[in-house]
Formats: C-alpha cells, sequence, structure tokens
C-alpha cells in the first residue's frame, strides 16, 4: 500500500499498490504461453519438417476457415447470445453458391455473391428472432439451423458436385506475397472485426448489451437493432467460410460445415485467457484458431489417430470454460 503526502505533509490519498502475480500473469498470457509451448513440443518431436516455412503456410491456410467463422461467433458471443447454427448454415451457403455454378452455369462471381447472401439471410432470420421474437438464442439458431440444413439437402438433393469451375478454384490456390489468399482474407475479417469492436460506437454498444442488457437499455443503446446487426454479421462469416471451404476441397458434399461449430466456440473461448479482462475478443479468437491448427498439424505430423484432433478440441473447450468460472469466482470473490 502507497501513501501519497502533499506538501503541507499531510496523508491525501492512499492508494492500494497492485502486484502482478505469477498466478495472475499466467491467467492473464495463458493463450500465448499455450501458443509458445505447442510451438516448442512440436519443433522438438518434429524439427525437420514443423519448423519450416511451408508447415507455417498451411497452418494459415487449413486455419482460415475456422478463423472466419470463430471472429463472426465471438461477435454473438460478445452480446451474451450463441449462434448454434453456423456450421449447418456453412453447409447452405456452399449449397447455394456450388448449385448456381452447378445446375445454373453461373459465374464464379455469382457464386461467391450468393453463398455470402445466403448466410446473410440466415443471419437475419437468427437475428429477428432473437431480437424480435425473444426466443432465446440457444433456441433460436438451432431451429434456424435446422431449417438451413433441410434447405441445403432440397437444393442439391444430397448431390456430391466434383470438379469445380478453376475461376472458383483459384480463390484456395491464389497466393498474396508468398501467402495463401484465404489466409489473407481471414486476416482482413479479423482486423475488420476487431475495429468494429474496439473503435466504433457499435462496438461499444455491443459490449454495454453484453455486460448488462438493462442498464445498455436504460442508457438508450438500441438493443435490438445491435443484436440483428450481429447476427447478420455472423452469417455472412459462415457464408464467407462456406467460399473458402469449397474452392479448397474444389468440390461440395452435404453437410461440409457441420465439423466447424465445437472448434469456433472452443477458439473462443480459449481467446478468453488473452488479457485480464474476462471478455471474449476477436485477436483472442483468431489465435485461438492457430493454436487449434498447430495442435491438429503437430498430431498429424506425429501419427496420431485422426480422432485425436476432435479429442483435443473438446479437452480444450471444457478447460477454457472451466478456468473461465475459476477466474470469474475468483474476481467476485465467490
Amino acid at each position: 500500500m502507497s501513501v501519497s503526502v502533499n506538501a503541507a505533509g499531510t496523508d491525501t490519498a492512499v492508494r492500494p499498490q497492485r502486484k502482478l502475480s505469477l498466478r495472475v500473469a499466467a491467467e492473464r498470457w495463458s493463450l500465448i504461453i499455450a501458443f509458445v509451448a505447442a510451438a516448442v513440443i512440436f519443433s522438438a518431436a518434429r524439427p525437420s519438417t514443423f519448423v519450416a516455412w511451408a508447415n507455417a503456410r498451411a497452418i494459415l491456410d487449413n486455419a482460415s476457415v475456422l478463423c472466419v467463422l470463430a471472429v463472426g461467433v465471438t461477435l454473438i458471443l460478445v452480446l451474451g447470445e450463441f449462434d448454434l447454427s453456423v456450421g449447418l448454415v456453412v453447409g447452405f451457403c456452399a449449397a447455394a453458391g456450388v448449385s448456381m455454378m452447378a445446375f445454373h452455369h453461373l459465374s464464379m462471381g455469382v457464386a461467391v455473391t450468393v453463398s455470402i447472401g445466403a448466410g446473410g439471410l440466415a443471419g437475419l432470420a437468427n437475428g429477428i428472432a432473437v431480437a424480435y421474437v425473444r426466443i432465446p438464442s440457444f433456441i433460436a439458431t438451432l431451429a434456424i439451423g435446422s431449417i438451413a440444413a433441410a434447405a441445403e439437402l432440397a437444393i442439391t438433393q444430397t448431390s456430391i458436385f466434383a470438379g469445380l469451375s478453376p475461376s472458383y478454384t483459384t480463390i484456395a490456390t491464389t497466393r498474396v506475397a508468398g501467402l495463401p489468399l484465404r489466409a489473407v482474407i481471414a486476416a482482413i475479417v479479423t482486423l475488420a472485426f476487431l475495429v468494429l469492436l474496439r473503435a466504433t460506437v457499435y462496438g461499444r454498444h455491443a459490449s454495454s448489451i453484453g455486460d448488462n442488457v438493462a442498464a445498455a437499455r436504460l442508457t438508450g443503446v438500441p438493443i435490438e437493432r445491435v443484436t440483428v446487426i450481429a447476427f447478420v454479421l455472423s452469417g455472412l462469416t459462415a457464408g464467407l467460410a462456406a467460399v473458402l471451404v469449397t474452392s479448397s476441397a474444389s468440390s461440395y458434399y452435404p453437410n461440409i460445415g457441420t465439423g466447424y461449430l465445437l472448434p469456433a466456440y472452443a477458439a473462443a473461448f480459449l481467446g478468453l485467457s488473452l488479457g485480464g479482462g474476462l471478455r471474449f475478443n476477436v485477436l483472442g479468437s483468431y489465435l485461438g484458431v492457430l493454436l487449434l491448427g498447430m495442435v491438429t498439424t503437430g498430431l498429424t505430423m506425429l501419427n496420431q489417430p485422426s480422432w485425436m484432433a476432435a479429442l483435443v478440441q473438446g479437452a480444450v473447450l471444457l478447460v477454457a470454460v472451466a478456468g473461465v468460472a475459476i477466474r470469474r469466482r475468483s474476481v467476485l470473490g465467490r
């Protein structure tokens, strides 16, 4: 504790001196610590292959779809809501976009526009159901996701489309300054959402709703509008993710997006361990995705079975949520 003294020699204030304990530092930077630890472990295990620019480039490329989804999910979590439809919406958007080329022989630009637009439409439906109809986001997004899955199957008739247009697959094969275009797109989306949440009135409104929705309403925050916009943006990221995944695979198959829900939320909750504010943040989600990608790649190089990656993602989500709960109880003194 420190005491400040004025010119007359009297005490003017008593300020507690904050001490940065090892535990607090570990809690605030646990994501960075885990990131570095994973890099060191896999580099030591496979020094000739893991520590290579080609491998780093592959991790960034493979993580691009999940990065785009995770930042969209993060925006919803900032509001204190959930979007459980993102994986199914990816499948719906992929079907909508690819069908433009497969059935109607339209251009790559039309396919991309339809995919992203379909995601925005699904997000709008989620936003209206949550903000205006007042359906809990768990139920509303599950219902919209189910409708999206049905629409996906109705569009494609459970068909598999292979050999997509070469102009469409160039999205996955193009490089910008040595980096895959998909990775560059993911970084741009992350930066855009980071600016949106950190440097705009909308971001402040979103954070205030997540902190205390009743207080936000009393201060005049347009809660319904902010919520709808957030879900629309999340839907747009799902549509973009659909473009990235189908262009990489050069094909479409039913339920192509169902495997992305769990890792997207695992990455977002991992992001809570970046800094000491116990707030969902876009940069933390981005690093969380890269950590999961690094671990998945490392396990593959160590010849571990394919199910190990799903096991690790589930364990990471469980540990991350448990860590947040412990930190919240510590902050609240419970």
